[in-house]
């Protein structure tokens, strides 16, 4: 399920990636490390290849409070955030998180 989101959404993701790593090298690192060994895992078993992506993914649409609030101090990852929540498939991926418990 999270490769089809990922796939859908792979540009956005990659620019908000590359903008976070950019700005602030680490943070993906800790939010990859925050996650919990079976989150990890069904995200690495689901997207291999875009595991960071898809974690990214979790958290810009359906955990973006747990965002540092300092990331959303930079225009263009605000604008790439709200770019993954703007569209339909937002709330189906939400809808599907919330069915799976991976929210």
């Amino acid at each position: 399920m999270h490769l089809f989101f990922v796939l859908l959404n792979f540009r956005t993701l990659g620019r908000l990636g590359a903008r976070i790593n950019w700005k602030h090298p680490s943070v993906l690192d800790q939010l990859w490390e925050q996650q919990p060994f079976a989150r990890k895992f069904d995200v690495v078993c689901g997207s291999a290849v875009f595991s960071k992506r898809a974690v990214l993914l979790n958290f810009a649409v359906v955990n973006p409070e747990k965002l540092p609030v300092y990331l959303l101090g930079d225009d263009q990852i605000a604008e790439q955030i709200q770019k993954l929540n703007a569209g339909k498939a937002a709330s189906i991926y939400r809808f599907f998180c919330k069915m799976s418990g991976y929210d």
